[in-house]
């Protein structure tokens, strides 16, 4: 039988690498809510929220807390960022 596809990941900081390896699914919030990203998934850019949970073998073997954090998912390569700045380009919110 041949082995199952994987995502390849890599989640940083702004100074270090935090985990690097190969997982079968990621699991995040964004705006949206919960979802999930598996091998063979669409290429997208999101910014997540609360909690990142790296999956292999259908086991968890990560969890993260975060606050904010970009995703990046282009062919089965998935780049995380932590650490990043808020920024507001409307005038109700002056956070910069």
């Amino acid at each position: 039988m041949a082995n199952p596809k994987v995502l390849k990941i890599e989640i940083r900081d702004t100074e270090t690498i935090i985990f690097t390896g190969e997982v079968d699914r990621i699991s995040s919030f964004n705006e949206i809510g919960r979802f999930d990203v598996f091998p063979m998934h669409a290429n997208f850019i999101s910014i997540i929220h609360k909690e990142l949970s790296l999956y292999h073998n259908k086991q968890k073997i990560k969890e993260i807390s975060i606050e904010e954090a970009v995703i990046k998912v282009k062919q089965d390569m998935v780049s995380i960022y932590l650490g990043i700045e808020t920024l507001y380009l409307d005038d109700q919110h002056a956070k910069i």
